[in-house]
């Protein structure tokens, strides 16, 4: 199963890849496959307004985008690539960093047809195109629109809703020119510092710390990766992609991304913090400090988090807050 859009950066909400497939009868029309093909094939350049909810405030930002060949740049306060399925970070003093190397995933993942329902709603009209609306429906809720430009199937906008209809985040061309420049792809950098995680065996962790094949919600997990001596499980329920952390030692919330809100859970503190790349929820119980963040709806993350196995003691992740932080800060890249 192909990835699906994520928020986390521009570069990965075009390209990287566009929303993910279902399993469909042989001859039946699938619109996602359509604007996956679409985002890799078809040259466009153009600017986009990014939009995320933190608790009750909408907030906004812009990016100039250009994509040819399978290859994104994404330019604003921060700067990002998609090079296929590599994701790189531009850095300010550090250069271009890897957030995500080619070829690391899990080989299959849940059918988006397991847990969601993708409907045809209409058309419109996005930056002067003519689009077909589709909506993505989980559990009797509209959880995504999509508007498709009509002819190229490119995908022109994207609005993602909680279970109650509120927007959450969103990401709308304002202008963009279709299949005329670029006619070459970005340049990509020569040499990209690589520091991104790298796959690691379920089986070489402690027992403790192996948290379940499946969480709430459908989540399935994907695979187990390390970066540096954080530990990383992903989850998917075929349209998001979830990340467990863990760390072992107690929390200080000055360490955690603001602005921020506390919640409860389980009975306990937890804290809730929002960027344009997603939603994260941080807490702790026993002797470990949780962190489960991805481009899901909030309401859904919470749902999912309280599913989550609760351990008393784990050794990994000794810096899971300030590599948390460190990632959260650059997809924010200030406010």
């Amino acid at each position: 199963m192909r990835r699906a859009v994520s928020f986390a950066v521009a570069a990965v909400v075009l390209l990287g890849g566009a929303p993910a497939g279902g399993a469909h009868a042989a001859g039946e029309h699938d619109p996602l496959d359509d604007a996956r093909k679409a985002a890799e094939q078809t040259p466009f350049s153009g600017s986009v307004t990014l939009q995320w909810r933190d608790a009750s405030v909408l907030h906004q930002d812009q990016l100039v985008v250009q994509g040819a060949h399978g290859t994104l740049l994404a330019e604003g306060r921060r700067s990002a690539m998609a090079v296929g399925d590599e994701r790189l970070l531009y850095s300010p003093g550090g250069g271009w960093q890897e957030l995500w190397p080619s070829g690391l995933g899990a080989a299959s993942r849940p059918d988006l047809d397991d847990a969601y329902v993708v409907r045809a709603a209409g058309t419109a009209t996005v930056a002067g195109y003519a689009t077909d609306v589709v909506e993505i429906v989980k559990a009797g809720a509209v959880r995504e629109r999509l508007d498709l430009e009509a002819n190229t199937k490119l995908l022109l906008q994207r609005r993602q809703y909680d279970s109650h209809g509120v927007l959450e985040r969103a990401f709308t061309f304002d202008r963009i020119k279709i299949g005329d420049q670029p006619t070459t792809a970005p340049t990509t950098p020569l040499a990209p510092k690589q520091a991104g995680p790298r796959a690691v065996a379920m089986r070489s962790l402690p027992g403790s710390e192996r948290e379940p094949a499946q969480l709430a919600a459908g989540y399935r997990r994907l695979g187990v990766y390390s970066q540096g001596d954080v530990v990383q499980m992903v989850y998917s329920d075929g349209l998001y992609d979830l990340s467990l952390f863990q760390q072992d030692g107690g929390l200080d919330p000055g360490d955690l991304p603001s602005p921020r809100q506390t919640v409860r859970m389980e009975g306990h503190a937890a804290w809730t913090y929002s960027w344009p790349g997603g939603e994260a929820i941080t807490w702790t119980a026993g002797h470990t400090v949780y962190t489960l963040m991805g481009d899901v709806p909030p309401d859904e993350l919470r749902t999912v988090a309280g599913s989550v196995t609760v351990h008393r003691s784990t050794s990994v992740a000794h810096r899971l807050r300030q590599a948390c932080r460190v990632l959260v800060e650059s997809f924010r890249g200030g406010r």
